[in-house]
């Protein structure tokens, strides 16, 4: 899992020069209207955008409304609970119009077996597939019918399946939702036609993504150093019989979450005791090991994509909050459009013509990561990604820079979660990981608790682990680890 704000790691988006660093990749049901789309979350401590256009006589119609806008609810309280059967259920009941659901398992890449890569990548892209109480044409169809859409999401630790649908239609919606995540069946016709969103998903991998997916390899090996993507070469060697495996060894209550957002608590009971789960056969729990190294993939091209790390800490932790407000106070490019970088990151990479780098942080269970992520020209590399190394083993940010990155960090979680979505899944991976959750308001407060000697102390002793380094793209004058 991680601990992205404004990363997540799950893809970078340049925008300008500045980056977004995402990770999840999504993959949404097919239906009328429905999007393929990525979001950035901050649901790694102890926790995307859809544009669509309206016609114009719509911008017309809301323009003449005169009745006021109601009034938003201002005292709400998330309500959570672990039920009998181990299934954590919280909710967040804000009056919104539009309800969010998310169940989440602990089924993302870290538990596939070495002997089966990749299944998790196909679990999440088989989403909306025929299973046992539904075809995949009957839930596209319905889904539909009801306006609601459903996506399945994941990361290294979690996968994630959201629903969004008017209260009107809640009811309806929930019963496809359940459809959609009990009794999967992949059908082996089935999957073979699934073949190509596999392949369009690696077709459209950003280098970025594939040095931040090589940094985890280098840095954990197994585990958490399995990649979020299947390999090529396993497009259509993943059976029927392994699929179902693993879904029915980690698709149980006791790895389950539930959360709903405009909703009670009671409707997220009633909606995890309506799931039809297994219960035996639990998937173990092993944890991975920091070793540190480097793993490098020549592209060509004229840029070289580097992500660098050190060691970080797990989710939930005092040191993984510090960790990510150094992230932030690191530099994630310009503050406004065309406009001059002044983080530390800016100032140690230096002139060395156009570039893009961000800080990061991620968190999971376990374990973390801390580093830079870096896109620049393949002559400059080898400068570049030594200024960066040794901002990074210095384990000091001035005390301007980590209030700066208190605010960016604060701001990064409160506007996240206006999106009921991200709240929903964040909310989903606090539960999984502390069986509680937060409200983003009292993260935000724990960021202002934090001061600048405490930041640098904990990044004084990341600083300490071995360096790890992700490469892709032109790296002909990509400096190896061992001479960072």
């Amino acid at each position: 899992m991680l601990f992205f704000i404004g990363q997540t790691c799950r893809k970078i988006k340049n925008s300008g020069s500045r980056i977004f660093f995402l990770e999840r990749p999504h993959h949404e049901i097919p239906a009328a209207g429905s999007v393929l789309f990525l979001s950035s979350t901050y649901k790694n401590y102890a926790m995307a955008s859809k544009a669509f256009s309206n016609p114009f006589i719509r911008h017309v119609a809301k323009r003449g409304y005169a009745q006021a806008a109601p009034a938003v609810k201002k005292d709400v309280r998330i309500q959570s609970a672990v039920l009998p059967n181990k299934t954590f259920v919280a909710a967040l009941d804000n009056d919104s119009p539009v309800t969010r659901v998310t169940i989440a398992f602990k089924a993302g890449s870290r538990y596939e077996p070495q002997t089966d890569l990749g299944v998790a990548h196909v679990l999440r892209s088989a989403a909306g597939l025929s299973t046992k109480n539904a075809s995949s044409f009957i839930i596209a169809r319905q889904l539909s019918q009801i306006g609601a859409s459903v996506t399945a999401s994941g990361d290294r630790e979690f996968v994630y399946y959201t629903l969004e649908a008017t209260q009107d239609n809640f009811q309806a919606a929930v019963e496809m939702l359940n459809k959609i995540v009990s009794n999967q069946e992949f059908r082996p016709w089935e999957m073979s036609d699934n073949a190509p969103r596999l392949k369009y998903d690696l077709a459209a991998l950003p280098p970025q993504v594939r040095a931040v997916d090589l940094l985890h390899r280098a840095a954990y090996r197994r585990g958490l150093g399995n990649s979020l993507y299947i390999s090529p070469k396993r497009i259509g060697k993943v059976s029927s019989e392994s699929m179902q495996h693993y879904a029915t060894s980690n698709l149980t209550p006791s790895r389950c979450a539930i959360t709903i957002i405009g909703d009670s608590q009671e409707k997220a009971g009633l909606v995890a005791n309506a799931l039809q789960l297994g219960s035996s056969g639990d998937a173990q729990d092993e944890p991975s090991k920091y070793f540190g190294g480097e793993l490098r993939k020549e592209m060509g091209g004229d840029l070289a994509h580097v992500a660098l790390a050190v060691q970080g800490a797990p989710a939930g932790s005092p040191q993984a909050l510090a960790l990510a407000v150094a992230a932030k106070a690191l530099g994630n490019g310009p503050m406004t459009k065309w406009g001059a970088d002044n983080s530390p990151l800016s100032k140690a990479v230096g002139n060395v013509g156009p570039f893009a780098a961000a800080g990061f942080n991620v968190a999971y269970s376990d374990n973390g990561l801390f580093g830079v992520v870096l896109s620049v020209p393949k002559d400059e590399a080898s400068a570049a990604v030594s200024s960066v190394a040794k901002l990074m083993k210095s384990g000091s940010l001035s005390a301007e820079a980590i209030n700066a990155g208190k605010n960016q960090l604060k701001l990064q979680v409160l506007s996240e979660a206006e999106d009921g979505t991200s709240l929903a899944e964040s909310l989903a991976a606090q539960g999984l990981y502390k069986g509680t959750a937060r409200s983003p308001a009292d993260i935000a407060r724990d960021i202002d608790q934090i001061n600048s000697s405490t930041v640098n102390q904990v990044l004084a002793n990341a600083s300490k682990s071995k360096i790890s380094m992700g490469a892709a793209g032109n790296l002909a004058f990509v400096p190896y680890v061992d001479e960072l």
